[in-house]
């Protein structure tokens, strides 16, 4: 099966499916907020901007971390645009397609979970990324690296990054990569990714109940596990040195 690039209408459908609950209750996505905690911890920015923000909780978790920032997401979806409005109070948001086009606001950190695999042009989007940040600011992003399940095509996965890809594409956009992480391994990946592909990612989408969110805490707890030494979930942070 080839990976086909979703598009708008592909994105909202997928969102109005349950997508929301996956990035809410998720043991992947949860953690993803508790790494992305980790890595802007020593900082103290001023501005958020979240790219691919969904439907809001990473750049919601990042609010509550720091209090004094002011948050913003763009977002391909409408559908997830409205989902972030009802979930973060005080928030911007703006339907925007990276891969095209940015904001000319700049900001102190700007944030990226589970978008870049998503985009063809994956150089543009980054360069984007960079050109909204401030002197000093901060990029973190996070995605997947290794092989490719054909769950992940269906979700719209162009490519899953080589080792050593991302850093590389980060730093041709003109920033300084501070510190990569590179987590999962064993139990998130091969086990848990693998286990998705042969059940076709099936019970992962639609409204969570009590046995979905009860099966979501007890995984979240067995990634706990997890190396952060090893893994294919990577998370690059890098810094605009400005000379």
């Amino acid at each position: 099966m080839s990976a086909r690039k979703l598009n708008a209408l592909d994105y909202n459908s997928l969102w109005s499916d349950g997508w929301n609950h996956t990035r809410l209750y998720g043991p992947m996505a949860r953690h993803c907020r508790r790494i992305f905690g980790l890595l802007s911890k020593d900082l103290c920015p001023k501005s958020i901007l979240d790219v691919g923000c969904g439907e809001g909780s990473l750049l919601k978790s990042l609010m509550e971390k720091h209090r004094a920032a002011t948050g913003t997401g763009i977002e391909l979806s409408k559908g997830a645009v409205l989902l972030a409005q009802n979930s973060i109070e005080g928030a911007n948001f703006h339907v925007c397609d990276i891969s095209e086009s940015c904001l000319r606001e700049k900001f102190d950190l700007v944030v990226s979970a589970d978008v870049v695999e998503h985009i063809v042009n994956d150089e543009v989007a980054i360069q984007h990324m960079v050109n909204m940040l401030k002197p000093g600011g901060h990029l973190i992003i996070a995605t997947l690296q290794g092989k490719m399940r054909k769950f992940e095509k269906k979700v719209g996965h162009v490519r899953n990054y080589n080792p050593g890809e991302l850093q590389r594409k980060v730093e041709k956009a003109g920033v300084k990569v501070e510190q990569v992480i590179t987590w999962g391994w064993p139990f998130y990946s091969p086990i848990y990714r693998n286990l998705l592909n042969l059940l076709d990612n099936k019970g992962t989408m639609g409204k969570f109940g009590f046995l979905k969110k009860t099966a979501c805490h007890f995984l979240y707890f067995i990634f706990l596990a997890n190396s952060a030494k090893r893994g294919d979930y990577i998370f690059v942070r890098a810094v605009n040195n400005v000379d």
